[in-house]
């Protein structure tokens, strides 16, 4: 392992200095084969075979206009971009001070257009145990949400507990199909991550609005990769509803969830919309027991990443000025695809000074837990 304690960085044009905590970077292994050790030999003649598709969103119907990952953060001697754990180091940890790093692995993503629910749950343990391994092994400032198949999720609650006491893995990433995610179908899930003191991240695994198994924006399907890029965020907020009004936190008290990449500026609307939902017709959601917000501000939280683009100080005052946002908002860049926010500009420019220290790790620290800041001096 390589041991490098990170020192806080002045990123914010002045002497003060936070630990930064990035909730969104997606590494990669350098090929499929990579992921071969950590299989059984019945797998790998199973996946020789068969192939593995490692890609969720439809190509042929989204494709993007030029590439979805920064050209900088391509290793120089091949592989995809973000699959060398010391380039990640030298071309975003430490330029930026980034003391902790949550890890998305998005390889685990094709499984969701996967029909073999044994296979789709091997290839995952594989992957965790590989980013375990050669990535949070690596440098203590990574930590990693282990991915969990959502096809089984008896197999996914014994992935779960499986890594409960795994040094570094600090989060269980959940990925959408067809079910909602308040459905009890996620149930065992949502029990195993309690169990284990972990919080559900909730990233988009790139199927959504591309197949009949997977949720989409409403009304229909997009015309383009940008148009399907801005509407996503409609998935985000049906789901965050649906846990409230289906009672997924009655059921689990514990139960935390991190919301990655779905934007936060449609939560007012939609947390005062279920308010009063629930305060003229209560007997519509008999699974709760007090105002939707309320579950909301308790149990959810939102990375800033894409962060909305506001061209004045009133609206970005605004953008900020939601009754307990300060609490639920984690920093993220979503490195290394090609719309990475950096760091020093967003917290310097974009975030206003007083909410920093609770964006860049104070409400990190309340999510994950204080083991999160281990790498940090």
């Amino acid at each position: 392992m390589t041991t490098q304690l990170a020192t806080p960085a002045p990123v914010f044009g002045s002497e003060t200095t936070y630990p930064i905590v990035d909730c969104d970077i997606h590494p990669m292994a350098p090929s499929t084969a990579d992921f071969y050790p950590y299989l059984s030999s019945a797998w790998r003649q199973h996946f020789d075979e068969r192939g593995i598709r490692t890609y969720a969103r439809a190509r042929d119907r989204y494709n993007h206009p030029a590439d979805t990952q920064r050209l900088d953060a391509y290793p120089e001697d091949g592989g995809p971009a973000g699959s060398d754990p010391a380039m990640t180091i030298a071309r975003h940890l430490d330029p930026f001070g980034i003391s902790v790093a949550l890890l998305l692995p998005q390889q685990p993503y094709g499984v969701t257009s996967w029909g073999d629910v044994d296979a789709a749950s091997a290839f995952i343990s594989a992957t965790n145990d590989f980013f375990v391994e050669k990535w949070v092994g690596y440098d203590e400032r990574y930590s990693l949400a282990v991915t969990v198949s959502p096809h089984d999720p008896a197999a996914a609650a014994a992935e779960i507990r499986r890594h409960a006491d795994t040094p570094g893995v600090i989060a269980v990433q959940l990925l959408l199909m067809d079910r909602m995610l308040g459905d009890t179908w996620y149930d065992p899930i949502y029990e195993a991550a309690c169990e284990a003191g972990l919080p559900i991240a909730m990233h988009q695994s790139g199927a959504e609005g591309c197949f009949t198994y997977s949720q989409g924006p409403a009304v229909g399907v997009p015309r383009s990769y940008g148009e399907r890029h801005v509407v996503l965020t409609q998935v985000g907020a049906a789901n965050v509803a649906d846990m409230v009004v289906g009672g997924a936190f009655e059921r689990f008290p514990e139960l935390k969830v991190v919301m990655v990449e779905w934007g936060f500026s449609w939560l007012p609307s939609l947390s005062n919309r279920l308010d009063l939902f629930w305060q003229r017709d209560p007997s519509a959601a008999l699974r709760i027991k007090k105002l939707p917000s309320e579950y909301i501000q308790k149990h959810f939280t939102f990375t800033t990443q894409p962060l909305d683009e506001v061209e004045t100080q009133a609206d970005r005052k605004a953008l900020f000025s939601a009754s307990g946002l300060s609490d639920m908002l984690l920093f993220s860049s979503d490195y290394p695809h090609y719309d990475t926010d950096d760091p020093r500009f967003v917290l310097q420019n974009k975030i206003p000074e007083e909410l920093r220290a609770a964006l860049c790790y104070q409400n990190a620290v309340g999510v994950f837990g204080p083991e999160i800041l281990r790498a940090v001096a």
